[in-house]
């Protein structure tokens, strides 16, 4: 006689059930998690830049001389130079002239070198405020020797001003928390990021906000 054994596994409706669940908690995770991704992508983006602003004010307290941050879209070349475009694409940092020499926005070599930077993450764009035709309308900041930033160097404004936004624009992107990023360097020197998404879209902002 012979003997069966009763198969276990799920029928039509415990499958359409499973299916259903799943489909509801993709529409839940996947946003969330995309999110979190576009958060983690600006937050590095802005510690970068500002990382990148501190490292220059100090070396130029340190050195006793002026300090220069610049685009460069060729910093990855054996002596990368300040670029036309602006800082998405790269950007560097050098020693531009030891004081009371005044500075130039130009290094005699990579000794003067002291960072160089891949730019910002793709899908995060940077818009700049303070700039009247430097560089043919690009940015650059000089920190002089007591660590302050040069206003205007050769009758062109210095940036002070930067902002960064993604593709959610001027979005929440929760707790009031803006989507983008303001970064003001402050006469002193010392650069403040602003996450709060009132300060970073206020009239208060230069570079106006997402």
């Amino acid at each position: 006689m012979l003997n069966y054994r009763k198969q276990s596994g799920f029928n039509v409706v415990e499958l359409m059930v499973v299916l259903f669940i799943g489909g509801i908690l993709l529409t839940v995770a996947v946003p969330a998690f995309t999110s979190f991704v576009d958060n983690n992508r600006m937050a590095a983006a802005a510690n970068e830049l500002a990382s990148t602003l501190h490292l220059a004010r100090t070396e130029a307290l340190k050195r006793r001389a002026n300090i220069t941050v610049c685009p460069s879209a060729n910093w990855d070349a054996d002596l990368p130079q300040c670029t036309a475009g602006n800082f998405t694409d790269g950007w560097i940092v050098f020693m531009d002239a030891v004081a009371p020499a005044p500075p130039d926005l130009a290094h005699t070599g990579m000794a003067d070198i002291l960072l160089v930077r891949p730019g910002l993450p793709e899908g995060v764009e940077l818009a700049n405020a303070d700039s009247a035709n430097p560089l043919a309308n690009d940015p650059f900041l000089v920190f002089g020797p007591n660590g302050f930033p040069l206003v205007t160097l050769a009758g062109n404004n210095a940036t002070f001003n930067f902002q960064l936004c993604d593709h959610r624009g001027d979005a929440d992107a929760g707790g009031g928390r803006a989507a983008g990023r303001w970064i003001q360097v402050s006469p002193t020197g010392r650069p403040q990021i602003y996450r709060n998404q009132v300060q970073v879209q206020s009239g208060d902002n230069p570079a106006g906000g997402c």
